[in-house]
């Protein structure tokens, strides 16, 4: 719905106020994929790869918490016909806690993991909002526009940025 009233408001003041009004002539709009400037900038790919990293070390801890659990669960198998129904119940309460604290241990770990990445993600957004901005003045854009959420269907490449901010971003980074 937001897309569509931006879209609407954008039709709007085109039609109100030719770009003639503007002074300005063809090439002063552009279009920009901050997407593909988080996965191909060398910031963004930095960025993944020490996610990638701390997801790894993540995964292990799980691993070896599913590990236990298994063995635990095959253990109280293997022995339930020979223990007394109070170790029996001893053991599968002691199964059961520990498959809690599994669940609980994913859930933390995966919610670790989801803001870690969103933190990265505003911070390098904030930062390509202001390259953006700067190229935006320099090249007297009107209006840059994100290609996944402006709702544009189809742009000439002649004005896709993206390349020419995936450069700007990389320099400042340096």
């Amino acid at each position: 719905m937001k897309k569509y009233y931006t879209i609407l408001l954008l039709a709007f003041i085109l039609s109100v106020f030719p770009l003639t009004t503007f002074g300005a002539g063809p090439g002063t709009f552009a279009v920009v994929d901050l997407q593909r400037c988080l996965t191909e900038s060398k910031e963004g790919k930095r960025v993944f790869q020490e996610l990638k990293k701390q997801k790894d070390e993540m995964q292990k801890k799980l691993d070896e918490k599913q590990d236990e659990l298994l063995k635990l669960k095959e253990e109280l198998e293997k022995q339930s016909m020979m223990l007394s129904m109070d170790a029996k119940e001893d053991k599968t309460k002691e199964f059961e806690r520990k498959r809690r604290e599994f669940k609980y241990l994913y859930e933390d770990l995966s919610a670790q993991m989801r803001k870690a990445e969103n933190q990265e993600k505003r911070r390098m957004l904030k930062e390509l909002e202001s390259v953006v901005t700067d190229i935006g003045q320099k090249g007297k854009y009107l209006f840059v526009f994100e290609r996944r959420s402006s709702g544009i269907m189809y742009f000439d490449n002649a004005i896709d940025i993206t390349d020419q901010v995936i450069q700007a971003y990389d320099q400042t980074k340096k």
